[in-house]
């Protein structure tokens, strides 16, 4: 999932793009959730199809990530930065911990879910005990200002949780074990 922080107008928007093909999308923004397809209708204009409403859009200008559009006659300034994370709601954070190693004689290759990346945990999806589904979010994974999924690579259940959120973890680290 990408989380973008775009301004329009200079107010800030949290969008996030949930699930994405070819033109059509399902984005999340600040807390609603749209049906979003875009289809090009030449010369600079396109089709926007909001929730099942279709809007004529006109791009006027694009300078770097800053561009002016135009829908129903009104002109909009649309600033789009690259992916973030942005909590919604900011929490205290205690100073990191180091990440564990797993215990001597486990099948790291099948049971373990490894760091693919360096980086911070900054939220944790599974517990102790808990099923999950290959694909399922273990947790989420802050590096260089861009938040990853790392996902179970199968099926089972979490037999023991190696991090918490704000521990500070190295690429090939074991995040948790699936039995």
């Amino acid at each position: 999932m990408k989380i973008y922080e775009v301004l329009v107008d200079k107010k800030a928007h949290n969008v996030k793009i949930l699930k994405g093909e070819d033109n059509s999308y399902l984005v999340d923004m600040n807390g609603k959730t749209f049906e979003v397809k875009f289809s090009n209708s030449g010369d600079r204009k396109f089709s926007l199809e909001l929730n099942g409403e279709k809007f004529p859009v006109e791009l006027l200008r694009i300078s770097g990530n800053v561009m002016r559009i135009k829908v129903r006659g009104k002109t909009f300034e649309v600033q789009y930065p690259t992916p973030t994370f942005k909590p919604v709601t900011p929490k205290i954070e205690s100073p990191p911990t180091p990440s564990r190693k797993a215990a001597v004689g486990l099948d790291v290759g099948k049971d373990a879910v490894l760091a693919p990346i360096a980086g911070r945990i900054i939220s944790l999806k599974v517990g102790i005990g808990q099923k999950v589904s290959k694909g399922d979010c273990i947790c989420i994974l802050e590096a260089m200002k861009m938040a990853n999924e790392v996902s179970a690579p199968r099926d089972g259940i979490v037999k023991e949780v190696f991090v918490s959120e704000g521990a500070v973890v190295n690429k090939g680290d074991i995040l948790a074990i699936i039995v």
